[in-house]
């Protein structure tokens, strides 16, 4: 096989958004059905990197002369994360949020409401998620015919209800969440994470986030849960 070229694209859009529940303790799949759920029609999704601006200290002389400066690196603390889409879904909610899915009563039910968790106001006891985005690499003018993808994960991260509003449009709903680092993650359960893509299993996926070129195509959107293996 011939020596593949650096890829060096543009990312363009989010087509496609994945969710998976976390235990919240190790931070492995959670093992229980219902624990995926795949999103389309999004919006937009904001990172935005969270920084302690390090300290700025300066030594003046008693003639107010400088005598010396200093400025510490800033430190990275984490990244701040909102989600827009305006898919109004009881299991997007659910599994972002916490809280229950009123289900109809058909041979096969699916959800048809949501009714917001009341404990929100106790950050531990949110329900953590994995979060994956895939956005097209654009080259030029066109997608990239060899790795068409940019495959975003946050192998753990926390979300609650953003801000939304019911008018004279349609409306957008926002999810804002925040990173953590996770171990457990790994190369995910998918079998399309950068091991399974590129054998590439020294790579750190423990870190708050990181991103691959991709040549798999995303997963295809749905308004139901679905159920993945652990793979703890």
């Amino acid at each position: 096989m011939a020596q593949r070229s650096t890829p060096c694209g543009v990312s363009l859009g989010v087509c496609r958004v994945r969710v998976t529940q976390l235990d919240p303790i190790t931070g492995c799949v959670e093992s229980s059905a219902d624990n995926s759920f795949v999103l389309g029609n999004t919006i937009k999704v904001d990172v935005t990197p969270n920084k302690d601006t390090g300290a700025d200290t300066v030594l003046i002389d008693g003639c107010g002369c400088k005598i010396a400066t200093y400025k510490a690196p800033e430190i990275l603390k984490r990244y701040d994360l909102t989600l827009t889409t305006p898919i109004k879904s009881a299991a997007l909610e659910s599994i972002l949020t916490g809280g229950d899915i009123l289900y109809d009563d058909s041979t096969s039910p699916v959800p048809v409401g949501f009714a917001s968790p009341t404990n929100l106001t106790c950050a531990e006891s949110q329900v953590p998620v994995a979060l994956e985005f895939w956005s097209k690499n654009w080259v030029d003018g066109a997608q990239d015919a060899a790795l068409p993808w940019i495959h975003w994960v946050f192998p753990y991260t926390i979300w609650s209800p953003g801000p939304a509003s019911a008018q004279n449009d349609f409306a957008q709903p926002d999810f804002v969440g925040f990173t953590r680092g996770n171990t457990c993650w790994g190369d995910g359960p998918y079998g399309d994470g950068p091991d399974s893509t590129y054998g590439a299993s020294s790579f750190d996926t423990s870190s708050d986030y990181f991103w691959y070129y991709s040549p798999t195509d995303p997963p295809t959107a749905s308004c139901d849960l679905a159920t993945v293996a652990s793979t703890s």
